[in-house]
């Protein structure tokens, strides 16, 4: 597929099929990622891939989390996670994303080149015929997701995979005239 089509075809999918996604596939979303920049070459992107009763163990401990979260801040604020844990259950596979930077002082664009890491990855699935869903909503159980795991990289989002059972419309863009200056 030309690179303008999978970027502008690519959607955030929260509706999956039911079918495995085969680990060779999953292994060459991951390649993907791998070949994004990062900071003097650091390739800090760690991944943990959860299928099966280690996906289902981690989405029940964040919806646990989430409960109990909802009472102290609001059911309003964690409509949008809960809604992504359900998502979570649902898809065939979960990736966890790490940053496993230690050098404080390049901590941003660490952070940088594990976001265009993701990017990748989700163009890559998009490619593949999968769907994908970038989760930022792990925010709020960082602490007892990284726990479970046994991790002490940050945590920086959730990706859900899965052959979509929805193929949602794009989502209207602004101009590029409105989003950019051009300086002489």
């Amino acid at each position: 597929m030309e690179v303008d089509a999978v970027i502008k075809g690519r959607r955030s999918v929260r509706k999956y099929s039911d079918k495995p996604v085969p680990p060779q596939i999953v292994r060459e979303v991951l390649e993907a990622g791998t070949w994004a920049p990062s900071p003097k070459n650091g390739q800090q992107w760690r991944f943990t891939v959860l299928t099966g009763s280690s996906k289902k163990e981690l989405t029940t401990l964040f919806q646990h989390e989430l409960e109990r979260l909802s009472t102290k801040i609001g059911m309003k604020r964690m409509v949008s996670s809960f809604n992504s844990c359900r998502i979570m259950e649902e898809a065939p596979v979960l990736i966890m994303v790490w940053d496993s930077n230690e050098a404080k002082q390049l901590e941003e664009s660490s952070l940088q080149s594990v976001a265009a890491a993701i990017q990748n990855m989700l163009l890559k699935a998009y490619d593949m015929g999968l769907g994908s869903l970038w989760i930022c909503d792990i925010y709020y159980a960082t602490k007892i997701l990284k726990k479970h795991l046994g991790k002490q990289w940050k945590l920086v989002a959730a990706v859900t995979l899965g052959w979509p059972a929805e193929t949602p419309q794009p989502k209207p863009r602004k101009p590029v005239d409105e989003v950019s200056e051009f300086l002489r």
